[in-house]
């Protein structure tokens, strides 16, 4: 246009020169398929959102080793997910966002391109179905869908940095999102991370150990309550013996103490290893209601030595068996049953 003007006014003149020149320039079939495009509109930010789950955007990265990644981003939280898949077909990207959606809730909005995985039969179905709006961006238009987008970037070259160091794809995703999940974001409220803003709470990484061990927690009231329903040798005890899908109460004597709950008692027939919950007190009138260990286990003929000194892993020999002291338990089956 600026060179016809120029060449005209050197020529003729009329008072609408350049308003005709500008006119019939516009008005030119073949000018107007080449022409340059216009000047960029000033980028348009998505709405804010102000709870996890409102929009999420979702696109897929790769090929990369010949796997694809499907990319889903929080719009409020930046809660990413990344699902390696061999197929992008879209039965397989519905079966992907439906484990995805049953972990975290189905979103209200859900933002991609204009991929066919994303714009079939099935896929608008699988949305309607659950309540999902579904938005399509412009085609050839990926700033339309930025969020997604520039999550991908930052995934490629992350896991290339990961991967210098010779570990694997999955490695390196799982090294990716455990950092970019606990590392506050700027575009998160209050900076915070993404997992606060997803789930209220940090979650806990080996960084964790650089902070003093968090004080013991209380001991609730019901667990004080059975830490107080104890055992001490020889207390006369009923002790729950299991038969043939069923069981009875037999009356027997506590051995020992075995960690916080569990006990070895003497019967009239073997020795029991019962959990506190497995007994009860007895009562008798009788002179041997707690009758001691040594005098019960001498009182019965047939004491079967090889099952007791098999519980205690001890040499199957009547010389190692010292009825006068209890026998005490290595302390790492203590720790074991505690």
């Amino acid at each position: 246009m600026q060179r016809m003007k120029a060449i005209a006014r050197s020529y003729v003149y009329w008072p609408s020169l350049d308003e005709d020149i500008v006119g019939y320039v516009k008005a030119c079939a073949q000018c107007a398929s080449v022409a340059k495009s216009p000047p960029h509109a000033t980028p348009m930010p998505w709405p804010k959102t102000v709870d996890p789950r409102q929009r999420v955007h979702i696109d897929y990265a790769g090929p990369i080793d010949g796997d694809y990644f499907l990319i889903v981003v929080d719009s409020y939280s930046k809660w990413p997910e990344i699902v390696k898949t061999r197929s992008i077909t879209s039965i397989s990207t519905i079966a992907i966002l439906r484990g995805l959606f049953a972990r975290l809730g189905m979103p209200v909005t859900l933002v991609s391109d204009n991929g066919t995985q994303f714009t079939s039969a099935e896929f608008g179905k699988f949305c309607v179905t659950n309540g999902i709006e579904h938005l399509t961006t412009a085609p050839f238009h990926p700033q339309s869908n930025g969020q997604a987008e520039r999550f991908v970037d930052t995934f490629k070259r992350a896991v290339k940095k990961i991967r210098e160091g010779r570990r694997t794809m999955d490695e390196a995703i799982d090294t990716f999102l455990l950092t970019y999940r606990s590392t506050p974001n700027h575009s998160v409220p209050e900076n915070k991370t993404p997992s606060e803003a997803m789930f209220g709470r940090k979650i806990r990484t080996s960084l964790e150990l650089l902070r003093p061990p968090p004080a013991p927690m209380a001991v609730p009231e019901e667990q004080k309550e059975q830490q107080r329903r104890s055992f001490n040798r020889d207390d006369a005890v009923y002790a729950k013996v299991y038969t043939k899908n069923t069981w009875k109460w037999v009356p027997g004597i506590v051995l020992e103490r075995i960690g916080n709950v569990m006990y070895n008692v003497w019967t009239d027939a073997r020795m029991l290893r019962s959990h506190v919950n497995q007994l009860r007190s007895r009562n008798s009138t009788s002179s041997n209601a707690k009758l001691p260990v040594r005098q019960a286990v001498s009182s019965h003929s047939s004491f079967p030595l090889n099952v007791l000194m098999s519980a205690w892993n001890l040499p199957q020999s009547p010389s190692s068996l010292a009825l006068d002291e209890p026998v005490q338990s290595s302390s790492s089956q203590a720790s074991a049953l505690e």
